[in-house]
């Protein structure tokens, strides 16, 4: 599901997303990731820098997974509240984190995969590779959480381009036109995964050791205020929207759609 291994001469911790075939953010996948999180967080730890990575040739991250919203007698309202929670509580410690982090973006990373990556400090990829496609389309299938609005304002470019694409769902579906959105921090040209990891890592080394931990930390923390706020105290209409009738006729196309394609 997630596999850890220190590079960088143990200074960085990749967690490598290895969930065939879309990566998607399942519980145990998002309980292995925050486990790690904090174990990095906690005092003592010799964690420099934290890269979240895709072990997968053509996707990062498909983003939530689509059957954990799914109500069902195994599949309850309690156990959707617990599943919303737990992603909440994954998007706000990386957005909190102490320890820098980073995202090299492979190959298609929508919804809440581009919502993992905005939560990180850095956000690289390489401007040749599979199909890519980046953005937060939420709105699309009609779920738009409270976050998203300080997510998108406190990452995209502006303000004004948050609020558009806040409501629009857009997609970015070349690497360029992604870091022109704000969505990316920075392209490489033909860059292969291993030389972007390589600059993700770079950058980590350079946040956490050339730049002095705790005014960094406190730098950090003050830009990202309302976003840390909004994703700890998560939005409490959400789990009364997912288990609606309107979405749960969403979710049951989607899942139909799904079922077709792997037909």
């Amino acid at each position: 599901m997630l596999q850890t291994q220190r590079i960088a001469n143990g200074k960085v911790l990749r967690l490598g997303l290895n969930a065939p075939p879309v990566n998607a953010l399942t519980r145990t996948m998002i309980a292995d990731i925050r486990k790690e999180i904090r174990a990095a967080n906690a005092p003592g730890s010799d964690v420099k820098g934290l890269l979240l990575a895709s072990n997968l040739p053509k996707i990062f991250s498909a983003g939530l997974d689509l059957t954990s919203f799914r109500l069902s007698q195994s599949n309850t309202r309690e156990h959707i509240a617990e599943y919303v929670h737990s992603f909440e509580g994954l998007f706000h410690e990386l957005a909190a984190s102490h320890v820098p982090t980073a995202t090299a973006v492979h190959g298609a990373c929508p919804a809440g995969g581009t919502v993992v990556a905005l939560c990180t400090d850095y956000r690289v990829a390489s401007s040749e590779g599979p199909r890519f496609s980046m953005g937060i389309n939420e709105s699309r299938v009609g779920l738009v959480p409270n976050w998203i609005h300080p997510l998108l304002r406190s990452t995209l470019v502006s303000v004004r381009m948050a609020d558009r694409l806040s409501q629009t769902g857009q997609l970015a579906t070349t690497q360029k036109e992604a870091l022109s959105l704000g969505f990316l921090d920075t392209v490489l040209e033909g860059a292969s995964p291993e030389a972007v990891e390589a600059d993700a890592v770079e950058k980590l080394l350079e946040l956490g050791e050339q730049i002095p931990w705790n005014a960094r930390v406190s730098a950090k923390l003050g830009a990202r205020k309302d976003l840390i706020h909004a994703l700890k105290e998560g939005d409490p209409a959400l789990v009364d929207w997912i288990t609606g009738p309107w979405f749960q006729d969403i979710v049951e196309k989607l899942m139909s759609q799904l079922k077709k394609k792997k037909n």
